[in-house]
């Protein structure tokens, strides 16, 4: 039996995002408020597509976004007159949002995939759905719901807000498998094989989203994940997780039927 902890860890790793729930069958209703934890990564959301983006950056103006800032010229000093290395005063690179948009416009165009989000996107004020009667709000990680006993079922419904990100809707079956794999590897030092059981573009209240739904095995424990992830002005994601030892998915379908925008 997997220690409850490192489960409840196993089970966010693939989220993109984090659900708020009332429990006994009422309507969730989530703020349109950005999460902090927009960080957090789970899968698969846009980093290769970012990767992807700068190099065609790099090709639109001929710069090489990862040249040391201030090659060839004299260094500059601190206060007591020591040079300051490249390593002191090296700025990231960050991508123009213009131009981030028109890429990442073209690539869709390029793809035949839904350019809708970059056009214009709907002001939301959040996101509502139905939290499953068996579920009530986790005592230790905001925004996650879990059953009346866990750890010992370890069904998990975990929501978030991000600001909003065109380049999410690049996202791939093979990209969201790549960055779910390399996070696992990342955050626990496990080579974890995810398994795509199916990935969909579907629209939600008219704004482009995916409903993914994917599995993994972590030592004799299985867990299976059913992901909606929306993409309005804001990106919206709702991740239904269970074990092996239990089967809500005819639940979680049920509740991911009332998942709904607010505008």
């Amino acid at each position: 039996m997997m220690h409850g902890k490192k489960i409840k860890c196993l089970l966010l790793a693939l989220t993109v995002a984090v659900l708020v729930g009332c429990g006994d069958g009422e309507a969730v209703h989530t703020s349109a408020e950005p999460s902090e934890a927009a960080g957090v990564s789970d899968g698969g959301t846009a980093d290769g597509q970012e990767e992807t983006l700068a190099e065609e950056m790099e090709e639109e103006t001929g710069e090489d976004a990862g040249e040391d800032a201030g090659e060839g010229e004299t260094p500059d000093t601190d206060e007591g007159g020591e040079p300051v290395t490249g390593t002191d005063f090296m700025a990231p690179v960050e991508m123009d949002e213009t131009l981030k948009n028109q890429l990442t416009e073209e690539m869709l165009e390029e793809n035949e995939m839904d350019i809708s989000v970059v056009e214009s996107a709907p002001v939301t004020k959040g996101c509502s759905f139905t939290l499953p009667e068996a579920f009530s709000e986790s005592e230790d990680i905001e925004g996650m719901y879990v059953t009346r006993r866990y750890p010992i079922d370890a069904s998990t419904i975990y929501y978030v807000a991000l600001g909003r990100d065109v380049a999410l809707q690049l996202m791939t079956e093979e990209t969201f498998k790549a960055q779910a794999e390399e996070n696992f590897r990342k955050e626990y030092g496990e080579e974890i094989e995810v398994t795509i059981d199916s990935f969909e573009s579907i629209r939600i209240d008219g704004c482009p989203a995916f409903r993914i739904l994917c599995h993994y095995q972590v030592g004799d424990t299985q867990i299976s994940q059913l992901e909606y992830a929306i993409n309005a002005d804001k990106s919206y994601v709702i991740t239904y997780s269970q074990t092996s030892d239990y089967d809500r998915m005819e639940e979680y379908e049920a509740s991911a039927e009332t998942i709904h925008l607010e505008f």
